[in-house]
């Protein structure tokens, strides 16, 4: 079974299509056409459309991430970010959970700490 893993860190890549400062880099297990590691990249220049993409980057930008009760809005708002770049590499997101099991378990760490 694929595993995604994420790692915080302040030091991001810079972005592969403008070389500006990326808000979320994160690489999927599975392979795209060239068989190379999907990368998940959110770019605050890049990705500001009318897509899943743009409304990750709006959420972010108006400090939402740093709003613990926004977690369960922020979470569905990567799913949907990652369904949409999953989706560009001809992947598709399959429901298998039980109907009420897809719910978020509720944040109760320290607050997040960064920019978002």
């Amino acid at each position: 079974m694929a595993h995604v893993s994420i790692q915080r860190s302040n030091d991001l890549p810079s972005c592969s299509r403008c070389n500006g400062p990326l808000i979320l880099a994160a690489q999927m297990p599975q392979l795209d056409a060239a068989g190379k590691p999907i990368s998940l990249e959110l770019c605050r220049t890049c990705d500001a459309g009318d897509t899943a993409a743009g409304a990750l980057v709006r959420f972010f930008s108006s400090g939402a991430g740093n709003d613990t009760s926004r977690a369960r809005e922020g979470a569905e708002l990567i799913v949907e970010f990652q369904k949409e770049v999953m989706a560009a590499h001809g992947y598709v997101l399959m429901d298998n959970s039980a109907p009420g099991s897809s719910d978020y378990p509720p944040h109760t760490g320290t607050p997040p700490k960064g920019v978002g």
